[in-house]
């Protein structure tokens, strides 16, 4: 049986600041500092980027195994179980940050919930460049190592207005690769990003359409009607999803039981949790566990 997931918290060292750039060549971060065992299945309590320069290998992200290609990026929110497995030939950098030094700014907490890579908005928080727009990137990766590596009273400020730069410039070039210019200025797409982030916040205790209406200030109606117009789901399909999402981590991940996770997910009746979950996925939650950590437990 698997181990419950371990939750790494920041990797400080010896910084005074939480935020980092590693450098990853083969299988090895070049950094005696990195405090973190990752050869097992685990989750951060901080965001990581994943800019890989030459891809080699495969990364799990909750339950989807991605291929590590050549001038990627891969984005991982805190929660979101990952495990990235290296080849010889890998060579990249990986920045973390949390999000307290992010959002030191201004409203800057506010943009964080809304990049379309963070925050469980999308099952395929990965982004593919071409030359040109990937050493774009390279080059602020390259200001942010130099900064770090710089004593100064204003270096915290620096290194966060060059992060702020770079996951612009991602979001950028994300919604460019996904969503045509008229999806992206419509109204109703910026909506479905407010509406995720507050489930994202919410899920664990709020589950009902209405209440989520209520904090957009719409009738529950106009809610599903958006949803459904931009994802071809309902609001209540997207709000499970999140909740099932979760609920497949703590069954593969932990030794709860099916009735405490219920209870963790606020469902009083854990039965009507199972219920659910069964119709929802085609398999009970014991069902499920043992399937999964069949898969993950190598």
């Amino acid at each position: 049986m698997l181990q419950n997931i371990h939750i790494y918290e920041f990797p400080k060292g010896d910084e005074k600041i939480a935020f980092n750039v590693y450098e990853v060549q083969g299988k090895t971060i070049r950094n005696r500092e990195y405090p973190h065992k990752t050869e097992q299945p685990h989750r951060h309590d901080y965001y990581e980027i994943c800019v890989f320069v030459t891809g080699a290998g495969t990364h799990m992200i909750d339950f989807r195994t991605f291929p590590i290609g050549n001038r990627s990026i891969h984005f991982l929110t805190p929660g979101q179980v990952h495990l990235i497995s290296r080849e010889e030939a890998y060579h990249g950098f990986l920045i973390v940050f949390s999000r307290e030094f992010y959002s030191m700014g201004a409203g800057d907490e506010d943009l964080l919930m809304t990049l379309p890579f963070f925050n469980n908005n999308t099952p395929e928080p990965v982004l593919n460049l071409d030359n040109e727009d990937f050493d774009e990137l390279l080059d602020i990766l390259g200001h942010l190592r130099k900064d770090l590596a710089r004593d100064s009273e204003i270096r915290e400020d620096v290194l966060r207005s060059y992060l702020h730069i770079f996951l612009l410039k991602c979001r950028y070039f994300f919604n460019r690769n996904n969503f045509d210019k008229e999806t992206i200025n419509d109204p109703a797409f910026l909506s479905l990003g407010r509406f995720r982030n507050i489930v994202e916040r919410h899920f664990r205790e709020i589950h009902m359409v209405r209440d989520y209406a209520g904090m957009m200030n719409m009738t529950p109606e106009h809610l599903n009607k958006l949803v459904k117009s931009q994802t071809g789901q309902n609001a209540g399909e997207v709000i499970m999803k999140r909740i099932l999402l979760e609920a497949r981590r703590l069954l593969t991940y932990t030794d709860l039981s099916a009735k405490e996770i219920a209870y963790k997910l606020n469902y009083d009746d854990p039965s009507y949790f199972s219920r659910i979950f069964r119709k929802k996925t085609g398999l009970s939650p014991s069902e499920f566990r043992e399937q999964t950590r069949k898969k993950y437990q190598h």
